[in-house]
């Protein structure tokens, strides 16, 4: 039988020995334990996503393919001029002529009657040779067979007994003159040009004095001449020269040429101004770009432009020629051009000769009064990266 007060007292012993229990406490050490668990959880979930973000990042990056090299634009390949070749003298390139005589005041160095050329030109040991210079086919008289009128001179320059047009027609293999139309003894210094007119008329240029810079350089005026009764007359054109001739006064201002990285290479633009400050029209002029042997042309801005069947592939240089309208009166024309290079430009400064970089210009026909240009051999300042 169990004893109940034995029992008792052995229970009151084991409840004095257990301390008092804060449960509070106990819970607030819990709750810490779980924070910094789920802190470290979401910290080593937070580098997961991360990992996997670098890892998707530099999968993209690996699978990317690599930029594609910068292009050197190309060159453009302009056509060829076909080389200066002598002039087409059709019926006075040989046979036998009759030359009449050279004005009212014979010349006595100048040959004149009958005579046989050879390539356009009668040699004689006494005499200044005479020299056929062009032809044009027009029937003056007005019978239905064409006739020829050509541009003859008595020697060379303005030491040179003159010159003058002289219409013929053609008897069997020679040719006999119709009539003298006009030469250098009626008061001109020169004429270099003819043109056929409509009803058989002939039109020369004639210029008042002379120059071997070109007729179109001095005044010059367009006359026009018919067979009239037996002659040849005047019956269009100015019979004076004015005291104050009207003249085209050109200014030739190429921009600079400013060459930038391109690929392996270089890439470059560039105008060239022709301003016109004087009374009358220039129709067409003529460039001739000299520049750096690296430079070539570009682009398609090079229409009218030829590569001259004369250039030396030796020379340090690249020459391009380029037939270009020319400016009206009182106006200006500006004309681009893109160049590349494969490598850097080398630009050679000359203080006694040319440079490599600069543009030449004349006028071409047709002609039709005075033309003066400031500075035929215009620099091209030229910048580099």
């Amino acid at each position: 039988m169990i004893d109940l007060d034995l029992l008792r007292r052995e229970l009151s012993e084991t409840a004095t020995e257990v301390g008092t229990v804060d449960l509070r406490e106990r819970a607030l050490a819990t709750s810490h334990r779980i924070r910094i668990r789920r802190t470290a959880a979401t910290t080593v979930a937070g580098l997961a996503v991360v990992a996997l973000a670098l890892g998707t990042a530099v999968a993209i990056r690996d699978d990317r393919s690599p930029a594609p090299p910068a292009v050197t634009p190309s060159p453009t390949l302009l056509p060829t001029e076909p080389p200066d070749s002598q002039p087409d003298l059709g019926p006075f390139e040989s046979g036998t002529i009759t030359v009449p005589s050279w004005g009212s005041v014979p010349i006595a160095d100048c040959s004149a009657g009958r005579m046989t050329l050879r390539n356009g030109q009668e040699p004689d040991d006494v005499h200044r040779p005479v020299n056929i210079r062009s032809y044009i086919v027009v029937d003056v008289d007005q019978d239905g067979t064409e006739d020829y009128v050509a541009h003859m001179t008595c020697g060379e320059g303005p030491e040179a007994g003159g010159s003058q047009v002289v219409a013929f027609r053609l008897d069997g293999k020679e040719l006999r003159p119709i009539g003298r139309i006009v030469g250098t003894q009626d008061g001109f210094g020169m004429m270099d040009y003819l043109e056929v007119r409509d009803g058989g008329r002939v039109a020369v240029l004639v210029a008042k004095e002379y120059t071997d810079g070109g007729e179109d350089s001095v005044p010059n005026q367009w006359r026009t001449y018919a067979w009239r009764q037996g002659k040849f007359q005047q019956v269009d054109g100015p019979t004076t020269f004015p005291a104050k001739p009207p003249a085209a006064r050109l200014s030739i201002v190429p921009s600079t040429l400013a060459f930038r990285p391109a690929g392996k290479g270089f890439s470059g633009q560039m105008t060239v101004t022709v301003r016109n400050d004087g009374d009358i029209d220039v129709a067409r002029l003529e460039f001739k770009l000299i520049l750096p042997g690296q430079v070539q042309p570009a682009g398609g801005d090079w229409a009218g432009c030829t590569v001259p069947a004369e250039s030396d592939p030796d020379d340090d240089a690249t020459v391009l020629v380029c037939a270009v309208a020319g400016p009206r009166a009182r106006s200006q024309v500006s004309i681009p051009y893109t160049f590349v290079a494969t490598e850097k430009p080398v630009p050679v400064e000359d203080e006694i000769g040319l440079s490599n970089h600069y543009v030449q210009t004349r006028q071409l026909p047709p002609f039709g009064g005075q033309v003066l240009i400031n500075d035929f051999d215009a620099e091209i300042p030229i910048s580099l990266p």
